[in-house]
Parts: structure tokens; sequence; C-alpha cells
């Protein structure tokens, strides 16, 4: 009976060993053919690319993801392949990887230029110093792909999904790159100028030093975006979100910012020299040190924005929100803020000289220089001066001002802008009217007796007959030569 046990165990083993011996067998074989499957799908992509032919060379391409991925089982060991079966390996990836990296940086302009990759997986690959110009990538994953000094200028990137890929000094100058994914993307020092970007989604991207120069970015989103030092001279911005991004010392002369959404951003010593930001957002926005010169801002929101020391000369500042703004030390110098809101603004040690503030609005909480708060009081609310004797108004915006029998007397009016007002009746004997303008001004009854007008602008003749006296007045020369017409020193 024990010796009946002992021959069936016997058996049993024997039996469990040819088993696991034929199951191996299977197992290598399989490996073993999938191999040469592996190797005949390399050898006949390495003919296709290497024949020299554009055709050969896409179609090739299209098969491109499926060798370098093409699975092969691990190779079974003997004593452990019931616990390694199930793991694949895929061998042809490090050299067609290889290959890519080499043949895409190396590839002559007659083969690769306008090269079609349509559709083709490009993921994860090393294809720095790539040249790609004109290609065709529409719809390609180019996700986590390494690109750093490519040049893909003038490719077609539509719908291509550039997540987390590194695209750090990337040339891609008049690229088409709508509908393209870059979430995650570096663009540190990328040629993107003149690409058309518009509507694309650059959430949190890395744009820093890029050129920008003349891009489409009209309703792209570049919310939390680092633009620092960044060329975005006259690109396209209408409508781009741009909220919380980093803009710091950025290049937006001429920039098209219209309706544009900055609420948050960092625009700190940002160039904006004549940028068009009407009815932009940026409320809340750093502009401080900020270059505003002539810049566009008619109806923008600027609630709560730090202004310190930006140049706002000569802009146009019409109906922009200021509440709580903090304008100190800034320049507005000509700038007309008429119909802006003017509320809870800090406007301390600001300069004013000639600016428009005709309908500007101001509250108890403005802080506004007396000397500014009393020209807004003359264009604005003029029942609360009673006169005027001996103020000053140097470089002071009065034009079309209601000045009528003011007392004038001793005023400091030098460089200030008074064409069109009314100074009908009013006493500005002894006032200082050096570069003062009075083109159109009404002097009907004025008294300018002893007064310097010889350094004033648009005088005429028939100005100086309707008014009460001129006696001892120093004119400006030729005045008796040429009646009736203005004039100045010479």
């Amino acid at each position: 009976m024990r010796a009946r046990f002992v021959a069936r165990g016997i058996l049993g083993l024997a039996v469990l060993t040819v088993a696991y011996a034929a199951a191996f067998v299977v197992l290598y074989d399989r490996h073993e053919r999938t191999m040469q499957s592996a190797a005949i799908e390399a050898a006949t992509f390495f003919v296709l690319v290497g024949a020299g032919n554009r055709g050969a060379v896409e179609t090739g391409m299209r098969r491109f993801h499926v060798v370098r991925t093409w699975p092969v089982p691990a190779a079974p060991g003997f004593f452990d392949f019931l616990w390694r079966g199930w793991r694949t390996e895929t061998p042809n990836a490090a050299v067609l990887e290889e290959w890519a990296s080499r043949f895409f940086a190396t590839c002559p302009a007659d083969l690769c230029h306008d090269l079609s990759l349509r559709g083709v997986s490009l993921r994860g690959l090393r294809l720095g110093a790539a040249h790609l110009v004109g290609a065709d990538l529409r719809d390609t994953d180019l996700r986590g792909t390494d690109l750093r000094g490519a040049d893909l200028s003038q490719a077609d990137l539509r719908e291509a999904d550039l997540g987390s890929a590194r695209l750090e000094e990337i040339r891609l100058a008049y690229a088409k790159l709508t509908g393209a994914q870059l979430a995650g993307a570096d663009l540190t020092g990328a040629d993107l100028s003149y690409a058309e970007l518009s509507g694309v989604s650059l959430v949190g991207v890395n744009l820093r030093w890029a050129s920008l120069k003349g891009t489409d970015l009209s309703d792209a989103n570049l919310a939390q975006a680092s633009l620092y030092g960044a060329d975005l001279r006259d690109a396209k911005l209408t409508g781009v979100k741009l909220p919380g991004a980093q803009l710091v010392g950025v290049d937006l002369i001429g920039a098209g910012l219209e309706n544009a959404e900055l609420t948050g951003a960092n625009l700190e010593e940002a160039d904006l020299i004549e940028a068009r930001l009407r009815g932009a957002r940026l409320a809340g926005t750093n502009l401080s040190a900020a270059n505003l010169h002539e810049a566009e801002l008619f109806q923008a929101d600027l609630a709560g924005a730090d202004l310190t020391e930006a140049d706002l000369f000569q802009a146009n500042l019409v109906g922009a929100d200021f509440t709580g703004a903090n304008l100190r030390r800034a320049e507005l110098k000509q700038a007309d803020c008429s119909g802006a809101n003017l509320s809870g603004a800090d406007l301390t040690d600001a300069v004013l000289a000639g600016a428009e503030l005709s309908g500007a609005r101001i509250d108890e909480d403005t802080k506004l220089d007396a000397k500014w708060r009393l020209v807004w009081n003359l264009l604005n609310d003029r029942g609360k001066v009673v006169s005027l004797a001996g103020a000053d108004l140097r470089d002071a915006g009065l034009a079309g001002a209601d000045l009528e029998d003011m007392d004038l007397r001793g005023a400091d009016l030098t460089g200030a802008d008074l064409r069109y007002a009314v100074l009908r009746g009013a006493d500005l004997s002894g006032s200082a009217l050096s570069r003062t303008d009075l083109s159109e001004a009404d002097l009907a009854g004025a008294n300018l007796t002893g007064v310097d007008l010889s350094q004033t602008h648009g005088l005429t003749r028939q100005q100086l007959a309707a008014a009460k006296s001129y006696a001892d007045a120093r004119l400006p020369r030729n005045v008796d030569k040429n009646a009736g017409a203005p004039v100045s020193a010479q």
C-alpha cells in the first residue's frame, strides 16, 4: 500500500513537471515569436524612413507609435515564469526614440520641411533641436515631449496635445496653435511671434522672456501664467484673460487689450505705451511704476489697482473706475480724467498738470492735494470757490472753466490751460500768465492791468479789445501788426 502511494506521488510529480516544462516552452515560444514580429516591424519601419523619400517617411511615421510600443511578453525564466508571465516589454522603444532624436535634428530641409506628421504620437520623445519648419502636426500627441530649441516655425499644431512638454527656446514663429493643449508646458524664451493662439488655454504656462510680438492671443486664457520679461508688442489681446498673471516688466507697447481680463495681474514696471485697454478689467492689478504713456483706458475697471508712480501722461481715462485705487506720485500730466470715478482713490503727490478733471467724481475719502482739489472744485463745484486771489494754479487744466467775475489777483496761472474759459469780468491784475493758453477764452470786461501777457498763447487783438483794461500790460510781440490773429511770444 505504501509503495503504491509513493509510486502515485512520483507519477503526479512527473506529470506536473512535464506540464510545467510544457507551459514554459509555450510561453518562451510566444516570447520569441513576438520578438521576431517586433524586429520585423522595426526593420520595415527603418526601411521606409531610410528611403530618403518624403512619402515613405510619412508612411513610416504613421506606424511609429505602433512599432515603438509593440508589446512583447517578458522573457520567461524557467523557475519564475509563472510570476512574470503577465509582464510585457517594448524592445523597439529605446531604438526608435534614439533614432527620432537624431533624425529630426539632422533631417534636411527638402525632406522634413512641411512634413506631414498629422495624428502621430511623439509623446515623451527627446526632440531638442528638431527641424520641422512648416510641418503638419495637427492632432499630434506631444505630451511630455522635449522640444527645447526645436524649430517648428510655421508648423500647423492645431488640436495638438503639448501638455507638460518642454518647449524652452522653441521657435514657433507664425505657427498655428488654435485648439492646442498647452497645460503645464514650459515656454521660457520661446519665439511665438505672430503665432495663432486665439482662444487657447495657457493657464499657468511659463512664458518668461518669450517673444509674443504680433501674436494672436485674442480670447486666450492666460490665468496665473508667468510672462515676466515677455515681449508682447503689437500682440492681439482683445478679450484675453490674464487674471493673476505675472507680467512684470513685459513689453506691451501698442498692444490691443480691449475688454481684457487682467484682474489681480502683476504688471509692475510693464511697458504699456499707447496700449489699448478700452473696457479692460484691471481691478486689484499691480501697475506700480508701469508706463501707460498715452494709453487708452476708456471705461476700464481699475478699482483697487496699485498705480503708484505709474506714468499716465496724456492717457485716456475717460469714464474709468479708480475707486479705491492707489495713484500716489502717479504721472497724470495732460491725462483726460473726465467722467472718471476717483472715489476713495489716493492721489497724494500725483502730478495732475494739465489733466482734465471735468466730470470726474471724488468723495470725502479721495486723497487729493489741496491745489488739485481746488482745480476740481472750479470745474465741478464752483460754488465752493469764493476767491482765487494768490492761488497756485500753475499748469492747471481749466479749459472751459467758468471763472466769471472771479478774483484772480496775484494768482499764479503759469502754464495753465484756459482755452475756452469764461473770464468775463475777472480781475487778473498782478497774476502770472507765462505760457498760459488763452485760445478762445472770453476776456470781456476782464481786468488785465499791468499783466505780463508777452508769453501767453492764443491771445488775439479782439480779446484785448473786449477786456476792461490792459493798461501797462506787456503784450506779445507783433500784436499790433496782426490784428485779429492769435499772438504769442516770438
